[in-house]
């Protein structure tokens, strides 16, 4: 007599209960592998190797010298120039390299979300090591230029893992959300670099918040990134006095983004496989 071969049917969960921590954890490993391969895709047969993560902000420091410094005469809170631009280089280039790689994460790994099983969360989320490996690269930059004008760091340096935390949340709820929507709309790629662009104007990243117009502070002050960026030069070289009411405002505001991308990446990742 013969027995009858057992169906097992695998379906997705359903809610906020869908996200498995453990499960993430045990892919790990996949996670360290996705963003090792990343970062040697970018420097493996680049002219400069990995001094291209210190030429960027040193030549983004010379032109913003030029432009804003010694061309527009905008103010950089008492502290010298280049050292107060780079503070703000170092912080913001984390989050535009990172939120671009994290956006067009799913599309550069297609074929491999079509023909194997993952957490898919483990993709964006390895989208993140390469900036972090040129923010190391730039902020031991900053330190060594902190050093060369004679400064000492602020007593308020064991801050920064704070607000760098708050921005690492704003980039990977946005880029959960693009990532999961460029799965659709495949030309979100060429939007993002343009709208990363269009954000950093209206980031006190070359300038300092003194400089904005009073007519134009609520543009500004509304950008959860103003503070981020603040709060990071006022933990790192003491410009200032933190606004802790608008840095809570940020803090909140970052947790909505990345519960926001993360629901909205979960609801749609049982449609990845079928629509990238």
């Amino acid at each position: 007599m013969k027995r009858m071969s057992e169906t097992t049917i695998i379906e997705p969960r359903r809610g906020w209960h869908r996200i498995n921590v453990r499960e993430l954890f045990e892919y790990r490993e996949l996670v360290v592998f996705l963003a090792w391969r990343d970062i040697m895709a970018q420097y493996k047969q680049a002219f400069f190797g990995v001094a291209w993560a210190v030429v960027k902000p040193v030549f983004s420091v010379l032109v913003f010298t030029l432009v804003f410094n010694k061309v527009a005469r905008l103010s950089s809170s008492g502290l010298p120039y280049p050292v107060f631009t780079l503070c703000g280089v170092v912080c913001w280039s984390l989050f535009s390299s990172s939120l671009s790689q994290s956006t067009v994460s799913l599309l550069n790994n297609k074929n491999l979300i079509t023909k194997t099983y993952f957490p898919r969360l483990i993709i964006p989320i390895a989208g993140l090591g390469r900036g972090m490996v040129d923010f190391v690269i730039s902020f031991v930059l900053l330190i060594l230029l902190i050093a060369l004008y004679g400064l000492a760091p602020s007593a308020n340096i064991w801050c920064f893992p704070v607000f760098i935390g708050l921005g690492l949340c704003i980039t990977l709820g946005i880029g959960l959300f693009f990532s999961a929507l460029a799965t659709k709309y495949h030309d979100l790629k060429f939007a993002i670099p343009f709208v990363v662009q269009m954000w950093f104007w209206i980031t006190p990243v070359a300038y300092g918040v003194e400089n904005i117009p009073s007519n134009y502070a609520p543009i500004f002050f509304l950008n959860p990134m103003t503070w981020i960026i603040q709060g990071f030069r006022w933990s790192i070289l003491g410009v200032g006095e933190m606004n802790w009411g608008k840095a809570l405002i940020t803090g909140a505001i970052a947790l909505v983004l990345f519960f926001g991308g993360l629901f909205y990446f979960r609801r749609m990742e049982s449609e990845f496989a079928d629509i990238i």
